[in-house]
């Protein structure tokens, strides 16, 4: 029997992986990604920089790698379910704009993660999480509203995080990693001719490095506090520009010649503080804050190679926080019954919302359960709704695109399983 469950769970790893690369780019609060753990969920992340329960803790906080023994394995994967809903309209040149509106243009999507740890040392672990910390999807029917400020708008990254953490004595550990960041981006928006539409997208990747580093104290074996850093990881963006329904009188243009394009892109540093407590051998408290320095994000500022004008969006994001709190009750039969609630803040306002990131303040509900299959094998399930701010909406733009106003209405659903291994 726990062959089997090991075969079928190394099979899963595998379709995991691909997943992962195939689909991990889903919209959260600015374009992070938390769900990196379905037990994690269930709390809604409170705690998961001290608990250290699973191996998402090398995500969360490598030095929590102390606190686990034997070598593991483990994957999550994730269904997030977004909506958000736009009613407005919008204007070009003094004129209406004819389009749809109310349309769900948020696209649902599958997050994966993939974990690893060697235990090298009864104080000495070696990990591996393969992960996607920011991901976007959005894609806008060719006939809406706001077509000349987006169509497309996808962002797909994959982050591979070794790690190593070190019991220093019986209550200090502290752990590091280096981070090896891919990031795909797809921009497309309508172009107006009149009496038809073009259609450009820009599309382009780039390879990033970063590090992270963690310290985790034990006051008790009941209670600990964790810390957590993870550094921006900066991308040059690179690859083309391409321009689809240029009407025949255009087509001389250099403005409409396909050509190569560049972006830079920043994924911000993190700050992650986490409380753990166990009020009773059934009962456990946590909680977490984390400071996000979404600030680096100032413009998306498009660099084309023949030396046209910048393509340019003021963003002006601000640095954000999360808050959450949690409970974990153990049952009889040794499952545990998670809950959380936490407070996510928006990184922008009503003043640069944009609608290729309709993004307000979300609070979060979430709830999970954690199952031992065996004495080595582990399954979780996690569930998380969002109920998200309503978001207006100003886009200026500039002559070409005009401006769109309105209002996003938006909610998520989240769904996560994991399956962890001990040899």
């Amino acid at each position: 029997m726990s062959q089997m469950i090991r075969r079928q769970a190394c099979m899963g790893m595998l379709g995991l992986i691909s997943a992962l690369a195939a689909s991990a780019d889903a919209q959260a609060a600015g374009f992070a990604l938390r769900e990196q753990s379905a037990e994690g969920l269930g709390n809604a992340f409170a705690g998961s920089t001290a608990k250290a329960y699973d191996l998402s803790t090398i995500y969360y906080n490598p030095a929590g790698m102390t606190r686990l023994e034997g070598s593991q394995v483990a994957g999550s994967t994730t269904y997030i379910m977004p909506t958000a809903e736009f009613n407005g309209q919008a204007s070009l040149r003094n004129r209406s704009v004819r389009g749809t509106t109310g349309e769900d243009a948020i696209m649902d999507a599958a997050v994966g993660s993939v974990y690893a740890m060697w235990d090298a040392d009864p104080d000495l672990k070696v990990g591996l999480a393969v992960t996607a910390p920011y991901g976007l999807r959005s894609h806008y029917k060719p006939d809406w509203v706001g077509r000349y400020h987006a169509l497309q708008s996808n962002i797909t990254n994959i982050n591979a995080n070794p790690s190593i953490a070190y019991r220093i004595n019986q209550n200090l550990s502290i752990g590091a990693g280096v981070q090896f960041d891919y990031t795909k981006v797809t921009l497309s928006q309508a172009l107006n001719f009149g009496l038809t539409d073009g259609k450009s997208t820009v599309q382009g990747d780039a390879i990033g490095y970063g590090g992270n580093f963690g310290a985790l104290w034990e006051f008790s074996p009941t209670s600990r506090i964790g810390l957590n850093y993870r550094s921006q990881i900066q991308h040059t963006i690179s690859g083309k520009a391409k321009f689809e329904g240029i009407p025949t009188p255009y087509l001389a243009s250099p403005r409409f010649a396909n050509d190569s394009a560049s972006a830079n892109l920043t994924t911000p540093d993190t700050v992650a503080l986490g409380l753990y407590h166990e009020l009773s051998p059934r009962w456990a408290v946590m909680s977490d804050v984390q400071w996000t320095r979404w600030s680096s994000f100032k413009e998306l500022r498009v660099k084309f190679g023949n030396g046209r004008n910048d393509s340019v969006v003021d963003e002006s994001w601000h640095d954000t926080w999360f808050l959450s709190a949690g409970a974990t009750y153990t049952t009889e039969s040794s499952g545990k019954v998670h809950f959380g609630l936490a407070y996510d803040q928006s990184a922008t306002d009503d003043t640069h919302r944009t609608a290729r990131v309709p993004d307000s303040n979300r609070y979060w509900v979430s709830a999970g359960y954690t199952y031992d299959l065996t004495n080595n094998n582990q399954f979780n399930i996690g569930y998380a709704h969002l109920f998200a701010d309503k978001a207006p909406l100003n886009e200026l733009g500039t002559a070409e695109t005009g401006t769109l106003t309105g209002e996003y209405v938006s909610s998520v659903d989240i769904v996560s399983t994991s399956l962890s291994m001990k040899f």
